[in-house]
């Protein structure tokens, strides 16, 4: 099989994990041949790390390469769509950084573009390759819950983006597709449909409670009714002091005959009848150097996971129909909140009060 050259389209700080993700292929004859920035000094420093000769000011110039077959788009919200498109009508497969696009109508011209010329068009969603997150996966769809009735995702964090703070596109209308939405919960969200499938409807609020200076919203809740009867919620918020996605994710899934939970992708509690427990599973090492990379392997090894695919001529693990789902879904929850959060309790905010608890029944305990 003759060698397949790999490009990636913006060196940002996630652009590391692609390159990782090439680089555990060498051995299959697999190279990133060029890289391609804005900022010439990080593509630079990119190329200088894995040792990549190529670098272009341009992407078009990358796309022009004979020698790439596929690009990942490591790039802010509102390039996806053009750069996308561009790639396919070169004739690359796409590895794109989520969200997908701005909006599902970019999306859907995304999908035309790589269906008319046969390309691929993959989406980044790194949590699906946690360990305990494929083992959730497998048990659901061999019916070790049952019939799954009720899924669950609380998740909080107080990160907004690059910690150098190289991202000032994030949480900005006309650059970013959303808000936290968008930017973190959107992983969690795509493991509750992943586990319980897609969604049929959407109701959901909407705040700026912590970062009222940012055009989107830094707090929600969204309640979904999945295709299959399922009820699911979505809370999120950003403005809380923890530092990490995993250390404030939980996620739920209840099922006729079963319970599971995960916390930041590790199973904590797993309910199943007798003879149903979790399916065993290993992954590969990570490349050695690795360690680097934020948010542990799991974009390694999709990159791994997406090259083999379009190298051998199968979809990609995670086609760009369910990146326009998760943008549908999204859309569906923004347009809720602008009629729901119009919408008040109807007897007003003095109808009800904390300061109404009974005190005094805790006057007498000690230490108050």
């Amino acid at each position: 099989m003759p060698r397949f050259g790999y490009g990636i389209i913006g060196c940002g700080w996630v652009a590391s994990a692609h390159a990782w993700g090439v680089q555990s292929l060498v051995g299959e004859d697999v190279q990133l041949v060029a890289v391609t920035d804005a900022v010439r000094a990080r593509a630079e420093a990119l190329a200088g790390k894995f040792d990549v000769v190529r670098i272009h000011d341009d992407y078009h110039d990358l796309l022009a390469d004979d020698d790439i077959s596929a690009v990942s788009i490591c790039l802010p919200d509102h390039l996806h769509k053009d750069v996308a498109i561009a790639a396919a009508e070169a004739g690359k497969h796409v590895l794109c950084e989520k969200p997908l696009a701005l909006n599902v109508d970019q999306a859907d011209e995304m999908l035309r573009a790589s269906h008319r010329r046969g390309t691929a068009l993959g989406l980044i969603m790194n949590h699906r390759y946690a360990p305990d997150n494929i083992r959730v996966k497998r048990a659901i769809d061999a019916g070790a819950l049952g019939r799954v009735l009720v899924g669950s995702v609380m998740h909080s964090s107080c990160l907004v983006g690059d910690p150098s703070g190289s991202s000032p596109w994030r949480g900005r209308r006309g650059l970013a597709a959303g808000g936290i939405l968008t930017t973190q919960a959107i992983h969690f969200l795509d493991l509750l449909l992943w586990f319980a499938g897609p969604v049929e409807a959407v109701k959901a609020w909407t705040a700026r409670l912590a970062r009222p200076e940012q055009d989107y919203e830094d707090t929600a809740a969204i309640a979904m009714q999945m295709a299959s009867g399922a009820l699911s919620t979505l809370i999120t918020t950003n403005g809380a002091p923890i530092e990490d996605d995993f250390t404030g994710t939980r996620i739920e899934v209840q099922g006729t005959d079963g319970y599971i939970m995960l916390e930041g992708d590790v199973v904590r509690l797993c309910v199943t009848p007798a003879g149903s427990e979790l399916p065993g599973l290993e992954l590969p090492d990570p490349p050695r150097g690795s360690a680097e990379v934020v948010f542990g392997s799991g974009h390694i090894y999709e990159v791994m996971d997406f090259v083999r695919a379009v190298r051998h001529g199968h979809p990609p693990p995670i086609p760009g129909e369910d990146g326009r789902h998760l943008l549908a879904v999204l859309e569906a929850a923004y347009q809720s909140a602008e009629v729901v959060n119009q919408m008040s309790v109807r007897e007003g905010p003095d109808a009800y009060s904390s300061k109404q608890a009974p005190t005094s029944l805790l006057s007498g305990l000690a230490g108050t």
